[in-house]
């Protein structure tokens, strides 16, 4: 299997965090993935034989060609079926508003055909991806096609929504939405307001993944703390509260995630 990122160009560098790309040969077999909530909006181009992904409630789905994925707070696991390549776009949680005129609280927790987003436009789009000679073409492509698509919010609205996840980030998610509705002088509504909009989750349940992220990048990286520590400092109410919060989020207990060893930088988002 080969995994790669790659940086977006020019001015959708604001908006884009990376692409990410997937390639698996038919001579592989059937390879698994799994994938965690990393508040971050997704475009998934997929030039080969689509995913199956299997939910956490077991159920199944094939997915389309192209799809927006939405913010979500459950793990799935996503295999591949034969040959596979796809191209995804992985916007700043802050970036897709930029691209789509409609509430992306819409799209919480699916993933929808695109061609429910842009209709028979893109279905051009997917013939070109599919047609390109290389991955250099493919990204050129998708990036004409974004560029197109670039419709920026209200710097205002903009500007807001950076310093809300700026608070966010730099606490590792240990942050109320009260505290952070005061550090930026505005109203619980008006913030779960523009979170719905923008980013398609609340604050309550954004800062909810980023600490959960957090842990997983200290846990990545090998650190020894005891996980009754993890739980106090990462504004756990207990232990129990922590194991309990840690599996519904990625399926696993944290002394099963370390049994796992290490993982893809980017495995877990």
């Amino acid at each position: 299997m080969h995994f790669q990122f790659i940086k977006p160009s020019g001015i959708l560098a604001k908006y884009v965090r990376h692409y990410w790309i997937l390639e698996a040969e038919a001579s592989e077999g059937e390879v698994c993935e799994r994938v965690v909530p990393t508040g971050n909006i997704e475009l998934l181009f997929h030039y080969r034989k689509p995913f199956v992904m299997k939910h956490c409630d077991n159920t199944t789905t094939v997915q389309s060609l192209s799809m927006l994925g939405g913010m979500s707070n459950a793990y799935s696991d996503v295999y591949t079926q034969g040959e596979a390549g796809l191209l995804a776009v992985k916007f700043y949680p802050h970036g897709a508003c930029n691209f789509f005129r409609f509430p992306l609280v819409e799209v919480e927790n699916i993933g929808i055909n695109l061609q429910e987003v842009f209709n028979k436009e893109i279905k051009r789009i997917e013939e070109q991806v599919t047609a390109a000679k290389d991955l250099q073409n493919r990204i050129a492509i998708i990036e004409r096609f974004l560029i197109s698509k670039l419709c920026p919010v209200k710097e205002s609205e903009y500007l807001l929504l950076n310093q809300s996840i700026q608070y966010i980030n730099s606490t590792g998610g240990q942050i109320t939405a009260r505290e952070l509705c005061s550090k930026l002088a505005t109203t619980p509504r008006s913030l779960e307001r523009k979170f719905a909009t923008f980013m398609g989750k609340s604050p309550k349940q954004f800062i909810r993944i980023v600490r959960f992220q957090e842990v997983l990048r200290r846990l990545s990286l090998g650190d020894k703390t005891y996980l009754t520590e993890y739980a106090y400092n990462n504004g756990y109410f207990d232990q129990s509260h922590f194991i309990k919060d840690f599996k519904s989020l990625s399926g696993y207990t944290p002394k099963e995630f370390v049994a796992l060893g290490s993982c893809h930088s980017d495995y877990f988002g």
